[in-house]
């Protein structure tokens, strides 16, 4: 009866030390000074355009959650937000306004007019932080419109790749 006493003692307090968040991130809230790479790609142009930004990021708990915002040196500003795991590797959901991460990003749709960002395929977007710099990277296709002879508009398919570092 002892040993039965035991084990669920022992069980008990298995459960009770139990964190079903798991175990806790490393606190990366502040400011971030960088840039955001972003190179668009088709049969027409091969265009490469860098960005300087801002995050000001915030801990929504000590669990992952990572929420923020991002500034543009040209003055266009919104949400970041994200997950962080324990090895530092993480996942940015939201950059620029939902529902897709930088389809709602002015400064960027606004340097490529010709560029339908409205229908941007692009997912989560991975990333890590290491030591003080966060590092994410991203791709899509979008449709872009080009004029050619005779008043002819073509859509063309086009990759677009971002690439986000910051300290």
């Amino acid at each position: 009866m002892r040993q039965l006493w035991t084990s669920a003692a022992i069980l008990a307090a298995a459960c009770v030390s139990f964190d079903p968040a798991g175990p806790p991130v490393p606190d990366i809230a502040g400011t971030y000074a960088g840039t955001a790479v972003i190179r668009l790609a088709n049969t027409f142009e091969s265009r490469t355009d860098t960005l300087t930004i801002e995050l000001t990021l915030r801990n929504t708990g000590y669990r992952g959650g990572i929420t923020g915002t991002y500034h543009v040196a040209m003055g266009d500003t919104g949400p970041f937000g994200g997950t962080m795991l324990t090895n530092g590797s993480l996942t940015v959901f939201v950059f620029g306004e939902p529902p897709k991460p930088i389809a709602g990003i002015a400064a960027i749709r606004n340097r490529y007019p010709w560029c339908d960002f409205t229908r941007l395929g692009i997912g989560p977007m991975p990333g890590t932080f290491r030591g003080d710099s966060l590092f994410v990277d991203g791709q899509g296709s979008l449709p872009c419109f080009y004029g050619v002879g005779g008043g002819f508009l073509v859509t063309v398919h086009t990759e677009v790749f971002l690439h986000l570092s910051a300290s």
